[in-house]
Parts: structure tokens; C-alpha cells; sequence
């Protein structure tokens, strides 16, 4: 009898506490989907608040919120909302592409309920960029796209060509002339004239027969622009390549008797010092091949470095590649990079690396 009596006691307080539970707080949104439509992607992040209301007894905490995408922020209110009163989870979608959009967020409650599932919806469309977008790099009475030709790799003995866009943005015809053009370069505008508001071409080919010497690596000139026969500079175009060997011809044989270039490490790295201290960074250099390695040029990005390397290494032979490094008016974590030209085909543009962090 005590067993039957417990029973039913144990029935009632269960029965009891699910209907106290269904008379808890229950969260009911308005909607649960939002269309933004169609948008333009330089338009920016779009924002929509999902308003609910409590329609339980007892007060309702959105105790999490979490997104489908990282380009979906949420936002929500963070009080407990009393029986019958209002909040929000606000949905901010930041375009990254112009592509249709379908994402979520969930709502995690305290409510019966516990979990909601809200969607934000759309499609980004592409825009045109503005003049200045566009050509980015401005000068008086035109603009750039940018301000360097880049050509890549040439092979020495070879011709490439590239480009940048131009155009003219002044009030009347625009002709161009250019100053400091390296021998193996030829620079002009196509068309030769542009009229207000045109958009043409400024045209470079590189001739690397045509050098009086050699060279070899990475090569940058700096090509002065005049607008309109001004004998005043006008503007800096930089002439970029790296000229290397041609190995494309060379048989398996003869690969195998060339010169190899080997480092004892890559990178040199000087920790913290003070801005001003001189630092000298040594890379011991091997020839593992079996020719003569030649280190026809070393570039380094930035004049603050001076680097020293030899020329010839025998079959065997070892030297060291010697970096200085003046630290006056440098500040901050750097990362210098001085870059080789050899005639090793594994390795014909090496790059070594001096790192650390430079304080006032």
C-alpha cells in the first residue's frame, strides 16, 4: 500500500512540474524570415531586428545567439523580457561578393521552446566602381590604375610587353612624354592623345637584348611622367622585372652537372633592439653542383640594407653573403628580404630574410 501511495506521489509531483513548465516563458517571434531584396554590394552591411514577445508566464532569456556565416553579426536583447514583453535579435550581413544569400541565426532560450531558427535572406549584386576606385592613383590632370608596370619573369634575351590603364581627367587633350626610360625600354600612351574624361593605355616593352649589359634578377626604373609638354615631373611609373637564365632547353644530363646553391639558413633574425643599432647578418653560401656558381646580383627592398655576396664559388667551394643593416629611422617589426640571382637552375632567385622588431 505505502509502495501504490508513493507511486502516485511520484506521478503527480512529475505531472505537476510539466504543466508548471509549460506555463514557463515561451518566446514567440513576429517572423522568422527577412528578404533584403536586392543590393548593391558597395552599399554595405544590412541590419533587420526579429521582434518577439514573451508569451509565457514567467520571464525569457536568449541565452545565446549564434550565426551560420561570420558575415552575419548577431545582436539581442540582453534583459530577461517579463511575461508579455518585447525584445529582439538583430541580424547585421556584411557583402562580401556579389552572390544570393540565404543565412541563419539560432536563438537559444530558457523558453519551452529552446532554440528558434531565424533566416535573413538576399541578393548582393556587383556594382561599377567610381572613377576614383577605379583608377585609384591620382595625379594633376590624370589617373593611374596604378603606378607600376609589373612584367614578371623574362627570360634574358626575350622582349614582353605590359601595361597600365590612364585617364584623363582634366579639362583639356591629355599627351604624355617620359624621362629616365632605360635604354632596353620603350614607354608610350595609346592613344597619343586622350581627350577629357578618355581612358587609354600607357604601354612599356622590354627589350632585354637591347641593355649594354647584362642583367640579371630583379630590376626596377623609375620613369618620369610629363603631362601636356611640361618640363616638370609630373608623376613616377616604375619599370619592374625579374630577368632570369633560361634553363627550359637544358637535358637531364646536363642539369645534373650545373651548380647548386645551398644556405646555411634562410633567415637571420636579430630579435628587439633600439632604432639606430647596426646589425650585420651573415648567410654561409655552398656550391653543392658541380660548376662554377656565379651570384650575379643581390637586391635588397630596402636601402637600409648594404649586402656584400661573392661572385664565383667553386664546385665545393663556400663564401658568405654579408648583410648590413642601418636601423636609424626604422621602426616596428620588419621583415627585409634580400633576393639572389645565380645561375644555379634549382635555385635561381634565392631569397634570404632578415627579421625582428626595431623600437625607438
Amino acid at each position: 500500500m505505502k509502495k501504490i501511495s508513493y507511486f502516485i506521489y511520484v506521478c503527480m509531483a512529475v505531472f505537476g512540474t510539466t504543466a508548471a513548465y509549460a506555463q514557463t516563458s515561451s518566446i514567440v517571434f513576429d517572423k522568422t524570415t527577412h528578404d533584403f531584396g536586392e543590393f548593391g554590394q558597395k552599399d554595405g552591411p544590412k541590419s533587420y531586428s526579429f521582434e518577439f514577445v514573451n508569451k509565457g508566464a514567467t520571464p525569457i532569456v536568449i541565452q545565446n545567439v549564434t550565426a551560420s556565416c561570420g558575415c552575419t553579426s548577431p545582436d539581442w536583447t540582453k534583459e530577461p523580457v517579463p511575461p508579455g514583453g518585447r525584445g529582439y535579435v538583430k541580424a547585421t550581413y556584411t557583402p562580401s561578393a556579389a552572390m544570393p544569400f540565404d543565412k541563419t541565426l539560432t536563438v537559444y532560450t530558457n523558453g519551452t521552446t529552446t532554440s528558434t531558427v531565424l533566416h535573413v535572406r538576399g541578393r548582393v549584386t556587383a556594382q561599377t566602381p567610381t572613377t576614383e576606385e577605379y583608377f585609384p592613383i591620382a595625379y594633376n590632370v590624370f589617373r593611374l590604375r596604378k603606378n607600376e608596370i609589373a612584367l614578371g619573369r623574362i627570360i634574358q634575351g626575350a622582349v614582353k610587353k605590359d601595361s597600365v590603364e590612364i585617364i584623363n581627367t582634366g579639362n583639356t587633350p591629355l599627351t604624355l612624354t617620359f624621362s629616365n626610360v632605360p635604354k632596353q625600354a620603350v614607354v608610350e600612351m595609346t592613344p597619343a592623345v586622350l581627350q577629357k574624361d578618355q581612358k587609354g593605355f600607357i604601354r612599356s616593352t622590354f627589350n632585354t637584348a637591347a641593355a649594354k649589359q647584362p642583367e640579371w634578377g630583379i630590376v626596377k626604373y623609375a620613369v618620369g611622367v610629363h603631362a601636356n609638354g611640361s618640363t616638370q615631373e609630373t608623376a613616377k611609373l616604375t619599370l619592374a622585372a625579374t630577368i632570369e637564365e633560361d634553363f627550359s632547353k637544358i637535358n637531364r644530363e646536363d642539369y645534373a652537372k650545373m651548380a647548386v646553391v645551398s644556405f646555411d639558413k634562410p633567415n637571420h633574425n636579430f630579435e628587439t633592439i633600439t632604432a639606430g643599432t647596426k646589425i650585420t647578418a651573415e648567410f654561409k653560401v655552398t656550391n653543392k653542383g658541380k660548376s662554377d656558381l656565379l651570384i650575379r646580383k643581390a637586391y635588397a627592398e630596402c636601402a637600409c640594407l648594404k649586402v656584400t655576396y661573392p661572385k664565383l664559388l667553386t664546385p665545393g667551394a663556400t663564401g658568405i653573403v654579408k648583410v648590413a643593416l642601418d636601423t636609424q629611422g626604422e621602426e616596428g617589426t620588419k621583415f627585409y628580404s634580400i633576393t639572389l640571382a645565380t645561375n644555379a637552375p634549382s635555385q635561381s632567385a634565392p631569397v634570404l630574410m632578415v627579421t625582428g622588431t626595431i623600437k625607438k
